[in-house]
């Protein structure tokens, strides 16, 4: 006798009847989910009710990957935005004395890449500010350098 979950009845045209159980189960020998399978004579053929489960299901796994690549994208434009002080320093920005820093293996780790060297710190765009002159940026330079190489 064939036990499947709802989807998979649906996919060859069965639903569940009104007053069906069924029983639940783990999806896998992994034991990672678990799910709700129907018996044969838990379901009945109806194929209109059935295209619209899978058509509810398909616009679901749609929205869902819509607010994953629009997620990725927002992490992009933030990754795009995290440099090292020197990096900010070659831009002529000044990071803030109350900076955030945060190291760069955490953040590969965070947006699951590799493209933060592990042994810098990085902070965002928003935690620095222009220097008002040339000569306060020359001065942080020179103060990287007196730190970092003196």
């Amino acid at each position: 006798m064939k036990e499947l979950t709802a989807l998979q009845w649906a996919k060859i045209g069965y639903i569940p009847n009104p007053k069906a159980k069924g029983e639940e189960r783990w999806t896998n020998c992994f034991y990672g989910m678990k799910a709700i399978y129907y018996k044969e004579n838990e379901v009945h053929e109806d194929l209109d009710t059935a295209k619209a489960i899978l058509k509810a299901k398909r616009q679901e796994y749609r929205d869902i990957a819509k607010k994953r690549k629009q997620k990725l994208a927002e992490f992009e434009v933030y990754r795009e935005n995290m440099k090292t002080e020197w990096q900010w320093l070659q831009e002529g920005r000044i990071p803030n004395p109350n900076a955030r820093w945060e190291y760069g293996e955490t953040l590969n780790n965070t947006f699951n890449v590799c493209s933060y060297g592990s042994k810098y710190y990085y902070c965002h765009i928003d935690e620095t500010h222009m220097p008002k002159d040339s000569e306060e940026l020359q001065k942080a330079i020179k103060e990287y350098n007196k730190n970092y190489h003196g």
